[in-house]
Formats: C-alpha cells, sequence, structure tokens
C-alpha cells in the first residue's frame, strides 16, 4: 500500500477572530477552535493515521491535543512546518519582526511525553532573521517533501500532518510540482483536510479542503 499523507489546517486561533493590527505572534484557538480540534481528533481517528507530525505553534499543538488522546499516537513537532513569514509581531508589511517561538523547554512543559525536532534548542524554534516571503516558503516546503520522501517509512503509512493554510498550499506545490495554486483553491477551512497519496515516484492529490466532520456554524477561515 503507498503511503498516503493528510495535510490539516489548525483550528482557528486567536488572529483568526481578529483584525490583522490586534494578531499576536504565537496565538491560541478560541473556544470555536477548541470544538473544532475535537471534531478533527473524531474525524483522524476513522482515518486511523499511524503518525502525527505537528507545527511548532501553539495553535497546531493544541489542534492535534484530541487526535493525539484518541489516537494514542506520540505526535512529532518539526521545526519546518511552521506558517508562511515564520513566527513575528507587527502586521504592516515592512515591519514584521521575527519572534523566537516557543523553546524546547517550553514545549516539555506543554506536551512533555511528545517527541520534539533536534533542531529546536533553548532559545526557541525560529531562527528567521527575516519576514519568509512566499518563494522562500516554496523552498522550505520542498525541503519538507524530500525528507517525506527520503524518510523510511513502512509501507501503508498514514501521515496526518497539522500545519497552516498558506503552507498547505506551499506543500502541495511541492508535492504536486506545481507553483499555481493560489489561484486554483479557495479559503482553506479551519481543520480541513486534504489527502495525497504517493504512487511510485509521483504525489496524487486524493481530495481537498474536506470539513464533512464539521457542523455548519463551526466552519471558520
Amino acid at each position: 500500500m503507498s503511503p498516503a499523507l493528510y495535510l490539516v489546517r489548525h483550528a482557528q486561533s486567536a488572529n483568526n477572530a481578529q483584525s490583522e493590527q490586534n494578531r499576536v505572534p504565537d496565538p491560541p484557538i478560541t473556544p470555536i477552535g477548541e470544538t473544532q480540534a475535537q471534531r478533527l481528533g473524531d474525524a483522524l481517528e476513522r482515518l486511523k493515521p499511524s503518525r502525527l507530525i505537528v507545527s511548532p505553534f501553539l495553535r497546531s499543538i493544541q489542534t492535534a491535543l484530541p487526535t493525539a488522546h484518541r489516537t494514542g499516537l506520540r505526535p512529532y513537532i518539526h521545526r519546518e512546518i511552521y506558517e508562511q513569514g515564520g513566527c513575528y509581531r507587527g502586521h504592516a508589511v515592512g515591519d514584521r519582526h521575527p519572534m523566537p517561538g516557543m523553546n524546547r523547554s517550553e514545549l516539555q512543559t506543554l506536551c512533555p511525553d511528545w517527541e520534539i525536532d533536534d533542531r529546536i534548542g533553548l532559545v526557541g524554534w525560529n531562527e528567521l532573521k527575516y519576514y519568509e516571503d512566499i518563494e522562500q516558503a516554496r523552498l522550505r516546503a520542498v525541503q519538507v517533501a524530500r525528507w517525506l520522501v527520503e524518510s523510511k517509512w513502512s509501507t501503508g503509512e498514514r501521515i496526518a500532518m497539522i500545519i497552516h493554510a498558506d503552507f498547505k498550499l506551499r506543500m502541495l506545490e511541492a508535492l504536486l510540482d506545481r507553483d499555481d495554486l493560489e489561484n486554483h483553491f479557495g479559503e482553506v477551512v479551519n481543520t480541513s483536510i486534504t489527502k495525497v497519496t504517493r504512487s511510485g515516484s509521483r504525489w496524487r492529490l486524493d481530495f481537498w479542503n474536506a470539513h464533512q466532520h464539521l457542523e455548519d456554524e463551526l466552519i471558520t477561515t
């Protein structure tokens, strides 16, 4: 059986729910987001992932908690699957300043039983010295896609990766070898699931932005 990859956007964060000028570098999820995360846990439990890989942002970790509980998986916090732009303060173009994000000790306190990327140290996971632009995010997505291919996964692995809206598009561009997806897909729903399957040397898109696990009042972008 070919490996399958589920790309999942995090639940609604406090930044999603307010204007840009009030956003903070690493927000938690909202009460709506907490319910979305519970529904996602139900959906992923049915899909039976064998691995759970999570962005180091707080909103992604909080989104993954119900899934980790339901599936019994030990999540892996991967340093390189953060949102396009990185962790930063400031909302105006040209006035966005990198922030370190949570460090290893903070992550261990938040989720003591999880596996944490060895590259995350005592300063924080974000080592960017600038706001990452789209082309730099595309290069990072290519590196993550290469890591997925080169990792020694068992036959039939089902990998759930909890990431972010823009980086989800960058990952699809890298996996499907396209650079125009921004114009083909609509807004990414919080906790929506996109599935791609590797067949031979190529990845195939099976479905996009699935969110049937959410009631209408829980659908947010």
